[in-house]
């Protein structure tokens, strides 16, 4: 370990499903626990920090989301907040109060933002004023999503998954749906309690999507169509390396599948290695060159051969949950509840 930020403990931190921000020019953005906003740099020493939240809203266990464009950091909340931050100072420069609270990564792409709320409807917003531009209404159920959704941009259009699974894909200039694609069937509304998507990954228009009901997807991005199938439950974000997917499912395998027809070409059980260290569940994983990091619940992370799958290194980390790796500049960041931890 080369240093550590700490911040005032976020209660419930695994279930927050929150991002570190990355800035281009290496600083972090991050929150703690009362929804105070801090940027570090990649030292880890504090640039600023802001909070814009009443006595009275700070004990409401704030969650945050953010992305950056134009010099603005752009901030939604589950208080139903989406406010923009000045990335110099952390100066706020507008605030909106949106009808429904929101659990979604943000996009900004030609001066507007797009963003999904609790109601599964795609708002788009200025990036100037925070004024809502349009919206689109998807299925809306009484069943909310435990882990926030996942937007990506391609092609003139934003793609999302709603919290009930339908795969939506709408025009960036007008909010028109484009096409919709459902990934569960009749009994959706039932099931959908315990249903938790991974990140969307679209690749040379091929989107890669998971869950953890045992359905791995990959869709024509033009279309929506559904180009093959494998029955792997994971809900970590894929990676994409040439014609190889990476992923790691709910019982610790890791598997690599081929992009093109969803065969799959290796699969490695990390418990199998580590069963000793009381390992239950990974928390997420990235792949760095020659080697694969891998999270786990209990504190530990794992240093995995990319080659062979099979786990070189075991590292303690904390006594707590940790997130999944990040990478800056060849070092490595990694949060827990109270801290960032920055490793060689």
């Amino acid at each position: 370990k080369i240093s550590q930020y700490k911040f005032s403990k976020i209660k419930d931190f695994k279930n927050k499903n929150s991002n570190l921000l990355i800035t281009k020019d290496k600083n972090l953005i991050f929150f703690n626990g009362k929804g105070t906003i801090f940027k570090i740099d990649e030292n880890l020493d504090l640039v600023w920090e802001k909070n814009i939240y009443s006595k009275k809203e700070k004990k409401q266990n704030i969650s945050l989301n953010f992305s950056y464009d134009q010099g603005k950091v752009i901030v939604t909340d589950n208080l139903a907040y989406i406010y923009a931050l000045n990335l110099l100072d952390g100066e706020i420069i507008w605030k909106k109060k949106n009808s429904s609270a929101f659990n979604a990564q943000i996009k900004i792409k030609k001066n507007k933002i797009y963003t999904v709320d609790f109601d599964n409807v795609l708002n788009c917003y200025s990036i100037e004023n925070g004024k809502k531009l349009w919206e689109y209404k998807s299925e809306n159920t009484f069943i909310k999503s435990v882990k926030k959704l996942s937007l990506v941009i391609s092609d003139e259009k934003v793609i999302f998954v709603n919290s009930v699974g339908d795969v939506n894909a709408i025009s960036l200039e007008n909010g028109n749906l484009i096409w919709q694609t459902p990934t569960q069937g009749i009994f959706t509304n039932e099931s959908s309690f315990s249903i938790i998507y991974s990140d969307i990954v679209i690749n040379d228009q091929t989107i890669i999507l998971s869950n953890n009901n045992r359905d791995f997807f990959a869709l024509d991005s033009g279309t929506g169509s559904i180009l093959w199938k494998q029955n792997i439950s994971s809900v970590f974000r894929p990676t994409i390396i040439q014609k190889m997917i990476f992923t790691i499912n709910e019982n610790g395998f890791l598997i690599v599948i081929n992009k093109n027809n969803g065969n799959i070409l290796r699969s490695t059980n990390l418990k199998k290695n580590i069963k000793k260290y009381g390992i239950s569940k990974p928390t997420g994983f990235i792949v760095a060159k020659n080697k694969i990091y891998v999270s786990l619940n209990n504190g530990y992370l794992i240093k995995v051969n990319v080659m062979n799958g099979i786990s070189e290194n075991f590292y303690k980390i904390s006594s707590e949950y940790i997130s999944r790796p990040y990478i800056i500049r060849k070092k490595l960041y990694i949060l827990s509840n109270n801290r960032i931890q920055k490793f060689e």
